[in-house]
């Protein structure tokens, strides 16, 4: 047999308004970059990486880019869907 492959899905937008001043519509607390230079969205990975090394991000229009950006900088396989 094969071997099984585990994907994690991450539910990843929002409007910014919790963490106001320091968040914003288009850079929600999610990506804010608080613990070490890197975000929550970012930990929230990581953490996940020693269960499963495959990704689906699922964001809105607006976050797509930022999510793309930081997902990257991870070197981690990944699909998003906005």
């Amino acid at each position: 047999m094969g071997e099984e492959t585990l994907k994690n899905i991450i539910l990843c937008g929002g409007s910014g308004t919790r963490l106001w001043p320091l968040s914003r519509k288009l850079m929600p607390k999610q990506f804010l970059k608080l613990f070490n230079n890197k975000s929550l969205f970012q930990l929230t990975i990581e953490r996940n990486k020693e269960v499963c090394n495959d990704f689906m991000v699922i964001t809105n229009e607006e976050q797509y880019f930022i999510s793309l950006d930081q997902i990257e900088e991870l070197n981690t396989q990944h699909s998003i869907l906005a």
